[in-house]
């Protein structure tokens, strides 16, 4: 009979080459002043709200993204993957 707060199995470890993180998409502001001569809003800053994602963390230089990496995104419905460039 197992434990009480036992695992079946094999255990998982740190070293697992994949990890997931919980991050939140929050509302970022972004302003833009029109330029155009015909936009009703011709010379004025218009402001207006953008999904925003803050990634940052010692885990990212784990995961092999060194600062100033180049990294490349691929994007999908519901997916991001990014890679780190060499």
């Amino acid at each position: 009979m197992a434990k009480q707060h036992s695992t079946p199995g094999r255990r998982v470890t740190k070293s697992r080459a994949c990890h997931e993180r919980n991050l939140k998409v929050r509302k970022g502001n972004v302003s833009r002043m029109i330029k155009d001569p015909d936009h009703s809003h011709f010379d004025q800053t218009i402001y207006f709200t953008v999904p925003w994602i803050n990634i940052q963390g010692q885990w990212l230089q784990q995961a092999g993204f060194e600062i100033n990496i180049p990294i490349k995104i691929r994007v999908m419905k519901g997916c991001l993957v990014l890679t780190a460039e060499s």
